[in-house]
């Protein structure tokens, strides 16, 4: 099943800036849809956006291993969003300044808010990802990054947490468990920490099969 071709490639004619605070500006862009008529959409913007072809922040997974207690585990972060009114449940996560790249920036990221070191796994860096396109024009990066639990700069992490960061740290397996304890807690969990426990047991439980 394949649908028909579009008569014309979408463009974007202009963008109005509506308003704008500190980190964010909301805007009104004016495009020409695939039929060719002029329409409108509204998006929020970051004010620290460094260009379409680049990532605006960075998202940590992280894999927490001792080889001498065969341990595998991730942390996540729990923290207040106003924007929903809740205490959330989230991968570490955050800008990435002007002159980082997002590795960088993920591994500074995870040292401030989790106390961790560890090293970007390159295998698993992801391209360019949208979050809500319907809404904002952020994009991000996910940085896989591995914890040597052995390691002496693991033994007692201390987070680095900035002036109004109230972060607190959920260590949990990696594989076992991860979508049960979302499930029952009372935080409300992001969409990508989710889909990312999803489907680890989709994989696993598929794959038992074979």
């Amino acid at each position: 099943m394949s649908s028909k071709p579009l008569k014309q490639v979408p463009r974007q004619d202009s963008i109005e800036t509506v308003g704008s605070t500190r980190w964010l500006a909301l805007k009104t862009i004016t495009y020409t849809d695939e039929k060719g008529a002029s329409r409108k959409w509204d998006v929020a913007s970051r004010t620290t956006k460094q260009g379409i072809d680049k990532a605006d922040a960075v998202v940590i997974i992280p894999i927490l291993r001792s080889h001498k207690s065969l341990t595998l585990d991730t942390v996540l972060v729990k923290q207040y969003r106003p924007p929903v009114q809740q205490v959330t449940l989230e991968f570490p996560a955050g800008l990435i300044d002007a002159d980082e790249t997002a590795q960088q920036a993920g591994l500074r990221e995870l040292l401030e808010e989790t106390g961790y070191v560890g090293t970007v796994d390159e295998q698993f860096t992801s391209s360019l990802l949208c979050m809500t396109p319907g809404l904002c024009d952020e994009a991000i990066q996910i940085i896989v990054v591995n914890v040597d639990l052995d390691d002496e700069k693991n033994k007692n992490p201390k987070q680095q947490l900035d002036d109004g960061e109230a972060i607190v740290l959920e260590r949990v397996p990696l594989l076992t468990g991860l979508k049960k304890m979302m499930d029952e807690g009372s935080e409300m969990p992001i969409a990508m920490l989710y889909s990312f426990a999803l489907g680890l047991e989709l994989g696993m439980k598929h794959a038992s099969k074979k």
